[in-house]
């Protein structure tokens, strides 16, 4: 009984002393942005009146925003103002911000939250039941990006990387083919 009071007496210290030792880099790492801010001359009334710029994908000001579910029911709304989105009598920075509080009051557990998705400006992506509908649409993005790389971005100095990188890519392909047969 006492070596296990000794190993826990351990443990905790242990634990106390990686405690100690994270909040003092925490620490340290925050008296360094204070210092670095300090240093920095800060114009605060030109910060404090600069506006700023709305995303251009929300819709205008004044534009009532509903979640709806499978039925037609309203579940809840918003509504985008200049300074934000109001939800819930609340103000959000962003169309996300106010879509996490709603989805916090629906009983939704998510730890983020699209908010164009939520209230029903976008679709989300969505996944093909047929892998070969998919495998065909992501070598299309793959070589197209590759495409205007080699294109515009390859020089004298980093060709021979390129082919290595090419040719890195063509050999897990293959093996990918090899696993497919």
């Amino acid at each position: 009984m006492a070596k296990s009071k000794k190993k826990d007496t351990k443990k905790a210290n242990e634990t106390a002393v990686s405690t100690a030792k994270k909040q003092s880099k925490k620490s340290e790492h925050a008296s360094k942005a204070i210092a670095k801010d300090a240093q920095a001359p800060v114009d605060a009334t030109a910060a404090a009146s600069a506006p700023k710029e709305p995303d251009p994908r929300l819709p205008a000001a004044g534009t009532v925003l509903q979640k709806r579910d499978r039925h037609g029911a309203v579940r809840c709304e918003c509504t985008i103002e200049e300074g934000g989105v109001r939800y819930a009598g609340k103000v959000y920075h962003s169309l996300s911000a106010a879509a996490m509080a709603a989805a916090k009051d629906l009983g939704l557990n998510n730890k983020t939250q699209n908010g164009f998705t939520f209230w029903g400006l976008s679709k989300p992506p969505r996944r093909t039941s047929d892998p070969l509908v998919a495998l065909d649409r992501a070598w299309e993005r793959y070589h197209g990006n590759v495409e205007a790389l080699v294109k515009d971005g390859v020089t004298d100095e980093n060709r021979s990387k390129v082919v290595a990188a090419i040719r890195k890519h063509a050999q897990v392909i293959e093996s990918l083919r090899e696993k497919v047969a």
